[in-house]
């Protein structure tokens, strides 16, 4: 059983949130794009060619990020190399131009097109139980628009019981990088080794908490899914936030 913890960090996609792809979303974005590119002068492109390089440049990210997982220090791709670099890597350069301006803004839509976020069950009676226990939470999360999380915190009223949200995109790096833990812990006036960290991924959450030396890694994953030949392993394995919820309440002192 994981020692009472000085604080709880947690995953965003997977822990907090749930969510649900839309794939077939892709050509709304790509619509929006070839508008754009249009409206630009850039007229060379079909709207076709556009969507293709979208679904090709963001899977084609996908597998850069798993690719990455196994070096100690993964950096996080810039909105403008999303765009320039894997989607509209042939694209004529007055396009990539017009699509390198507008990165950040393209990838929040293409983010909030593809999947659909809402808050998992149990976890607002965990953030609230641990703010009146004085436990203090942050969030460290891998992802491409931080700003999306951050503002669904806000929408979700959770954004009150979080003391700090650490996101790749922000800090250039990605998990198993120990630096995202060890500078949401800083943040919370407290040491990795008086945090547990919550996370759904071996290869990313496990290790990474494992790296920065926290007091206990938790991995969120329903039994069905949970690998026990994979190193290394979690101290504590929870289905959901009800389940990680009764764990919390098992280790805090009465």
């Amino acid at each position: 059983m994981p020692s009472e913890p000085r604080a709880l960090l947690l995953d965003h996609g997977g822990v907090i949130a749930r969510s649900v792809k839309h794939p077939e979303r892709v050509a709304q974005v790509a619509a929006r794009v070839h508008k754009l590119l249009g409206t630009a002068g850039c007229a060379t492109l079909s709207a076709a060619q556009v969507q293709a390089d979208i679904t090709a440049g963001n899977a084609a990210y996908k597998a850069w990020k798993q690719g990455s997982v196994r070096r100690a220090r993964p950096r996080e791709v810039s909105h403008r190399e999303l765009w320039c670099d894997f989607i509209g890597t042939d694209w004529p350069e007055p396009a990539r131009a017009v699509v390198a301006a507008e990165a950040s803004v393209l990838c929040t839509e293409l983010a909030r097109a593809l999947t659909e976020k809402s808050l998992a069950v149990g976890m607002r009676q965990v953030l609230a139980e641990c703010t009146a226990g004085g436990i203090r939470v942050g969030v460290v999360s891998n992802t491409l628009v931080g700003a999306i999380n951050r503002g669904l915190e806000r929408d979700w009223g959770t954004d009150v019981h979080l003391g700090v949200q650490v996101y790749s995109d922000e800090v250039g790096y990605r998990k198993p990088d120990p630096a995202l833990i060890e500078q949401a812990a800083r943040a919370l006036r407290t040491a990795p080794g008086d945090c547990w960290y919550v996370g759904d991924t071996y290869d990313r959450d496990v290790v990474c908490g494992r790296r920065a030396g926290v007091g206990a890694t938790i991995l969120m994953l329903p039994p069905d899914r949970r690998d026990q030949t994979v190193t290394p392993q979690p101290d504590a394995a929870v289905a959901d936030g009800p389940e990680l919820l009764a764990l919390l309440r098992s280790a805090v002192r009465p």
